[in-house]
């Protein structure tokens, strides 16, 4: 029952009420007559859609500063959202790096645990192989994030 009164409601509510707005004398507005000469203001194109067609020269031109003041915002948001994503690469890379050095370092010192053996050896180049490896891939993402950088600093360019 409740639930029939809201959707009653809501579709009372919903259908546009016309209210007559008078201007006083002193400038404000209210809903009842200021005085018996009072009209009411006409607010039929308040909250329409102007038509191309009616639009003056003046309203055309603060319309074309508008959008040069929207263009020019869009652009502003555009070159500082390119900017975070250079940073970020430019942390992710340093990030890279810094990881690559560690496994590097890591795997350096696990060669001196190695044998002097034919165990030990194999040991040891599985390490230079792993170190190469290591290495490889740490230069693929870096080179991957300088050529993003790249792109991003030339989306950046007038």
């Amino acid at each position: 029952m409740e639930r029939n009164a809201l959707i009653l409601l809501a579709i009372a509510l919903s259908f546009s009420t016309s209210a007559e707005v008078y201007k006083c004398a002193d400038g404000k507005y209210q809903a009842d007559p200021c005085d018996e000469n009072s009209q009411p203001v006409d607010l039929s194109g308040v909250g329409s859609v102007i038509q191309r067609s009616e639009r003056t020269s003046q309203s055309s031109a603060v319309s074309n500063a508008a959008s040069d003041k929207q263009k020019e915002i869009t652009s502003y948001i555009e070159q500082r959202r390119i900017g975070r994503e250079i940073s970020q690469l430019e942390s992710d890379r340093k990030r890279i790096i810094a990881k690559r050095d560690q496994r590097l370092r890591n795997l350096r010192d696990s060669r001196q645990y190695a044998n002097n053996n034919l165990a030990g050896a194999t040991w040891q180049q599985s390490l230079a192989q792993e170190q190469l490896a290591v290495a490889q891939e740490a230069d693929t993402m870096v080179q991957s994030i300088d050529r993003q950088i790249e792109q991003l600093k030339k989306d950046l360019e007038p």
